[in-house]
């Protein structure tokens, strides 16, 4: 087997934990270095991080000190796609694989692609954005049921998220979904990332869909609605009290002549009090789902879940979110060595590049 391929790894919450974990043992890539802005966390073992036996790759929050080792690319899982640290590491040669926020940068604008190219020129680099959700179960799954279908009139992608157990990502409940706020604050005073970035990263999907389908699209429009919990209740991530926000569900609509034709439609719960519209406990064999639907000929649907094991009566050991984390990173991780083959810098996407594969996970 050829040298193994160098990946330095940004950020090392749950997602870059299971990068770490993944490439502790890779065959075919190894971790080269750390970048961590939690400086607790700073002079640290990657291993000690992630949980396992030592690395010997200590974590810095030094872009500069990243920027001078021999890497071919970085895993980056910031919560959002920071250009000022994406373009530099392009331009270094280096390779970037992203789960947060470019899945199809056309949609962002000239000045976003011209500068994602020309830092990918300059270091003879790719970009990459990928994950689960924004990513997968809206881009590749519905692209690939589009390949089945004679006409496809919708198509809708719904995602049922139950975070009754998350211990991490308590900026991203509590501060950017608005979990335990009154409506009134978290529709007066909305967390910037939350009410700029998130329309931006799931209507890139759409329009990576609808470019696939050939589907010319007239727009696409956005919603967030909130849903108050009466009882409140407490998950590790945050505290909810009574009268606050409970759960979120939004919207994002890919509009053709006043139909919207491409749907994707978000359910994010914590508590299970929010009205007869929302799902309980019990409703769902895993806790997060995602259903894929084609409206045409024929209408189809996609179920996706992930658990530990589909065992009948036996219960799963990890928490229910562990898998989506794990998902999340390995799509963006499993795309660095189709990166390094390419030929041509540039910005890459699910769109034009082939279809990829988990390489070496049978083994």
């Amino acid at each position: 087997m050829p040298k193994k391929l160098r990946v330095i790894q940004y950020a090392s919450g749950m997602t870059g934990k299971a990068v770490i974990r993944a490439l502790a043992d890779h065959p075919e890539m190894e971790l080269a270095g750390l970048l961590v802005w939690n400086k607790e966390k700073v002079g640290k073992d990657a291993g000690e991080i992630a949980g396992i036996a030592p690395l010997g790759i200590i974590a810095t929050d030094s872009l500069e000190e990243i920027l001078k080792i021999d890497a071919d690319a970085v895993s980056f899982m910031g919560l959002w796609p920071d250009l000022d640290m994406v373009c530099p590491l392009l331009e270094s040669g280096k390779h970037v694989a992203l789960t947060s926020g470019l899945v199809y940068p056309k949609y962002l604008g000239e000045e976003v692609v011209a500068r994602l190219e020309a830092a990918c020129a300059k270091g003879n680099a790719c970009v990459f954005g990928g994950g689960l959700s924004p990513g997968y179960v809206e881009c590749v799954a519905p692209i690939t049921l589009s390949n089945l279908a004679r006409r496809v009139d919708r198509i809708t992608v719904e995602e049922f998220a139950d975070f009754h157990d998350i211990d991490e990502s308590g900026e991203l409940i509590g501060e950017m979904l608005g979990i335990g706020k009154t409506v009134e604050e978290a529709t007066n005073n909305p967390h910037p990332h939350f009410d700029e970035m998130m329309p931006k990263f799931f209507n890139q999907t759409i329009a990576l869909t609808a470019d696939a389908l050939k589907l010319e699209l007239d727009g696409i429009e956005h919603d967030i609605q909130y849903f108050v919990s009466p009882g409140g209740g407490e998950i590790p991530a945050v505290k909810i009290p009574p009268g606050t926000i409970g759960g979120v569900r939004a919207h994002f609509k890919g509009m053709k002549g006043g139909e919207a034709r491409i749907i994707v439609r978000l359910n994010w719960i914590c508590t299970y009090d929010l009205g007869a519209e929302w799902f309980n406990y019990d409703a769902l064999s895993n806790s997060t789902q995602w259903r894929v639907t084609i409206d045409g000929d024929p209408s189809m649907r996609l179920t996706f879940e992930q658990a530990d094991h589909f065992r009948p009566g036996v219960p799963n050991e990890r928490k229910t979110t562990d898998h989506s984390f794990i998902i999340t990173a390995m799509n963006v991780l499993h795309a660095i060595p189709y990166l390094c083959a390419e030929t041509t810098p540039g910005i890459k996407h699910y769109g034009n590049l082939p279809l990829m594969a988990g390489r070496y996970t049978a083994r």
